[in-house]
């Protein structure tokens, strides 16, 4: 098991000094996120790390996020892309995670 991630840290367990374990499918989640997050060509070992989506400028801005979402995520087996779409400055990325669904958002109003 993976340890659970909010925000960037770790979670503590309430009271003590111990990381809080999740489950594989919410490690999958977390390894998700972390690749819709980075901005690819920046991560200096994998130039294929990470994804586009800060790139897109242009119209159907939808379907570039769905296609810069599923180029990010080829490499997470079970890993699939249900829905992609902007809301007010936040993309909202719903997933398929060995069966089960998922929800990643990012917020693009506050990127450096």
């Amino acid at each position: 098991m993976a340890d659970k991630l909010i925000n960037g840290d770790y979670e503590l367990a309430d009271g003590q000094y111990a990381l809080v374990e999740c489950d594989y499918t919410e490690e999958l989640l977390q390894n998700a996120y972390v690749l819709l997050k980075s901005k690819r060509g920046q991560f200096y070992p994998n130039k294929n790390f990470g994804s586009k989506i800060y790139a897109i400028d242009s119209e159907p801005a939808d379907e570039y996020l769905r296609a810069y979402a599923e180029q990010a995520l080829a490499s997470l087996d079970g890993v699939y892309v249900k829905s992609a779409r902007f809301e007010n400055g936040t993309a909202v990325i719903r997933l398929v995670l060995n069966n089960k669904e998922g929800l990643v958002r990012i917020n693009f109003e506050n990127n450096v």
